[in-house]
């Protein structure tokens, strides 16, 4: 096969784990499995605590899976010498969410920006400020931010540093872990605008990582939810709206904010009952049971594994052809 048609990422039962004390395990990733195709949008969405961060850093090499593969464009960078390993991740890069954490307070805007072709050091000072520059101008920020700090930069617009800098090595894929969240709602907009424009323009692959479905659902082309170091169902976004086969899916979509009067509302938010679960100590069987309205015995006793129930939808639930039924039911409808 070649190099080209590999996908850009091939997650393959990565699992990721971290020492809690001398005896405890903490699972963060479980098992996990995606696939993500070049110049697509892959939404990855769950609540907090749900992996969702520490997948994207397994992906970008900043975590080491403790089982399982990362392959990028076939490749398993893991099994490369350091210098080689530290070329080709290159190519794939992270936004965070914090954009005051990400930038250092003693460093100008240009010189953040400029840093990692600092550290590649393959061209002359001159030559990396006119890159730097030429990126901070495709994010829209002009000549006159180069001098500033960030402090003397609004949330948006430390963010747009963020992007420019990751710009700077041409990367395939950028992770954006949280990217808009820290974010007021307009300045979101204006975010998930500029990155669908450079994707358009550079060709970019995304892993875009957020709470909000309905940020997911706008920007990606697949989507997949994932729910205590697993992931339990994967979808088209424009199907996973309407045809959402999980019951945790179904509460995600019930929380979305409407704009609408509260009177003309629909009233179908779903509350999940308890906390989310430790991952030092998950429940038997299906991990979404002690919060689930559909549990069954069957969800105690075996663990539901991903599924294809329609072209590209794959969800995992025991019940996922009978509970949008008895959805119906509870809700009293005929």
């Amino acid at each position: 096969m070649n190099k080209q048609e590999h996908p850009i990422i091939q997650a393959e039962n990565v699992t990721v784990r971290f020492p809690v004390g001398r005896r405890k395990t903490l699972t963060a990733v479980d098992n996990v499995s995606i696939s993500v195709r070049r110049g697509e949008t892959f939404g990855l969405i769950g609540e907090s605590g749900s992996g969702k961060s520490t997948l994207g850093r397994a992906i970008v090499c900043l975590e080491r899976p403790t089982k399982g593969t990362v392959l990028h464009s076939g490749q398993d960078l893991h099994t490369l010498p350091r210098a080689a390993m530290r070329r080709h991740r290159q190519q794939y890069q992270i936004i965070f969410q914090d954009p005051a954490a990400a930038l250092d307070p003693r460093m100008t805007i240009l010189r953040s920006v400029r840093e990692p072709l600092d550290v590649e050091g393959k061209s002359s000072l001159a030559e990396r400020n006119a890159r730097a520059l030429e990126m901070m101008g495709k994010v829209g920020l002009g000549p006159a931010f180069a001098g500033l700090y960030p402090h003397q930069l609004s949330g948006g617009q430390k963010q747009r540093a963020c992007i420019a800098r990751v710009l700077t090595l041409q990367p395939s894929l950028i992770v954006c872990d949280e990217a808009v969240a820290a974010l007021d709602v307009s300045i979101q907009a204006e975010i998930l605008n500029l990155l669908a424009d450079l994707q358009q323009e550079f060709g970019l692959t995304y892993l875009f990582i957020t709470h909000n479905i309905g940020v997911v659902e706008h920007i990606s082309d697949t989507v997949a939810v994932m729910y205590l170091g697993q992931i339990i169902e994967i979808a088209p976004a424009d199907r996973l709206a309407e045809h959402y086969l999980h019951p945790y899916t179904e509460a995600l979509l019930s929380a979305e904010p409407v704009a609408l009067p509260t009177a003309m509302r629909p009233d179908r938010r779903i509350l999940l009952k308890g906390e989310l679960p430790s991952p030092m100590d998950p429940p038997s069987g299906c991990r979404f049971r002690t919060r689930c309205r559909h549990a069954t015995e069957l969800c105690a006793a075996q663990a539901p594994g991903l599924r294809e129930l329609a072209p590209g939808h794959l969800t995992a639930c025991h019940h996922a052809e009978t509970f949008r039924e008895k959805t119906a039911a509870y809700e009293g409808v005929s």
